[in-house]
């Protein structure tokens, strides 16, 4: 997550009711959603940030962004009103009175979301269990995002152990990607730690065939669902912890890892090890054997800093330095000291500072090499200059709010 603006203070609480199954998604539903989302300019609502916050200093980059057709959604800003009432002058209410529903997870008057779904439409998107109606109310089960001109339902809360959920991240994979794939053509491609499938169904149209694989049965439900909706036939779920079940080469692997550092026995999809990226590392020991010769392999994980020093690229130098592999690294923001205080003194008995989330982008070349690709470099140092200034701060009181022997533990 983003260390300046998260989603966290804002994340939707879980509506009452049935949870949304994604075997429920008719052929028919699936026509329905993508319909009435399309015909409604539906992505452009992403302009849009969240109510809140006080950073005013973000404020000019947030309508540089909306005036670009740039993503805001995953910040927050003062003045959302102002840029719902732009978005509304610019393409009518539907867009937004959708991202209220289906991404902002808002109740809706019938009266009012009737002007953009029919009675029938209604109708077919509640018995499809997307949809809840009662007291002149709609509410949604699910959230849906758009990227790149797909649509992916997910679940709108981490409430549950097995949630699948899309954050800023697997936006920001998807674009990255789509750069480094641009123009290739895919016999197999394998997204592993897929989720919401994100990442295999936005390559799905590079490839012949596409497999969207994870450990989590209601991932692969959810893939099945984001499939039919976006009206693809070439992609197969497959249940398996990395490549267990996964047999051949790809000429694509992706995965958005589990990279948040955690102590040990914290369970997925979160957590990556103890200092976040060491299920990384596993994958990355069984990733050459599994690459074709002109492949590709894109990879969202985390550069930890631990004792001053970053650590990813000297341990995937140890892993995969023999082998010649042309290895990419792609900083994107660097997080916060952490705000809880078990995580606290999980990062102070390593004397980890915070990470880098970061991309890996590796491919067969005639040699090992590293090199470093920039993204967003101003955010990218705007992060590191806030992160530390907060470690600062966060190290400062809890020095002074512990005894030396407490810190010293």
């Amino acid at each position: 997550m983003d260390p300046i603006e998260t989603l966290s203070a804002q994340e939707p609480v879980a509506h009452s009711g049935v949870r949304f199954d994604p075997a429920g998604l008719t052929e028919e539903a699936a026509d329905v959603l993508s319909s009435i989302l399309q015909n409604s300019r539906y992505e452009s609502a992403t302009r849009l940030p969240l109510s809140g916050g006080n950073r005013w200093y973000s404020e000019p980059i947030r309508l540089a962004k909306f005036i670009t057709g740039g993503v805001n959604c995953w910040k927050e800003s003062p003045c959302q009103n102002l840029y719902t009432a732009l978005l509304e002058r610019e393409k009518g209410p539907a867009p937004t009175m959708l991202f209220d529903l289906f991404f902002f997870y808002r109740n809706v008057a019938l009266d009012r979301i009737s002007k953009v779904i029919d009675a029938r439409s209604l109708r077919t998107l509640e018995n499809a269990g997307i949809l809840s109606l009662s007291d002149n109310t709609v509410k949604s089960k699910v959230r849906c995002y758009p990227v790149r001109g797909n649509y992916f339902l997910c679940d709108p809360s981490r409430n549950q152990s097995d949630f699948v959920y899309i954050g800023w991240d697997s936006h920001l994979m998807v674009d990255i990607a789509a750069k480094y794939c641009k123009g290739r053509h895919f016999s197999r491609s394998l997204d592993l730690c897929t989720g919401s499938g994100v990442q295999g169904i936005s390559l799905a149209r590079q490839s012949e065939e596409s497999f969207c694989a994870d450990i989590n049965p209601r991932a692969l439900a959810m893939v099945q669902a984001n499939s039919r909706l976006n009206k693809l036939t070439t992609v197969r779920a497959v249940q398996s912890n990395l490549f267990l079940n996964i047999q051949g080469r790809f000429d694509c692997i992706t995965a958005n890892t589990p990279y948040v550092p955690h102590p040990v026995g914290a369970e997925l999809p979160i957590g990556g090890g103890d200092i976040g990226i060491e299920f990384t590392i596993r994958l990355l020991r069984e990733l050459p054997d599994r690459l074709t010769k002109n492949g590709i392999s894109v990879i969202y994980t985390s550069d930890p800093i631990v004792s001053g020093k970053r650590q990813l690229i000297a341990q995937v130098t140890s892993e995969l330095g023999h082998l010649p592999l042309r290895v990419i690294l792609i900083p994107l923001f660097t997080n916060n000291y952490p705000m809880t205080r078990p995580m606290q003194e999980h990062y102070d008995q390593l004397d980890l500072s915070g990470y880098d989330d970061c991309i890996l982008v590796i491919q067969w070349d005639n040699k090992f090499q590293v090199e470093q690709h920039q993204h967003d470099w101003i955010h990218y140092y705007r992060t590191r200059v806030d992160a530390w200034l907060d470690w600062r701060r966060r190290s400062h009181k809890r020095r002074t709010a512990f005894p030396p022997s407490y810190c010293n533990l």
